[in-house]
């Protein structure tokens, strides 16, 4: 299983919005609607970026990644 997918599979409401590109429910914060950004660059790095503010090391560790 690839990273992404690993991280995608932990996620709620996941959403492709694009090549390598994803929406979700963000899992650090009580999230209504999808605000948690997800896309996968060439050299397999992932960034992920929360709308709602919350920082990357509290999304992974609400995943337990």
């Amino acid at each position: 299983m690839s990273i992404v997918e690993n991280l995608l599979n932990r996620l709620d409401a996941v959403k492709q919005t694009g090549r390598h590109t994803w929406i979700a429910r963000c899992p650090a914060h009580d999230d209504k609607t999808p605000s948690l950004s997800i896309r996968e660059i060439d050299d397999g790095r992932l960034l992920v970026h929360c709308f709602g503010g919350c920082a990357v090391d509290s999304v992974l560790s609400a995943v337990e990644l």
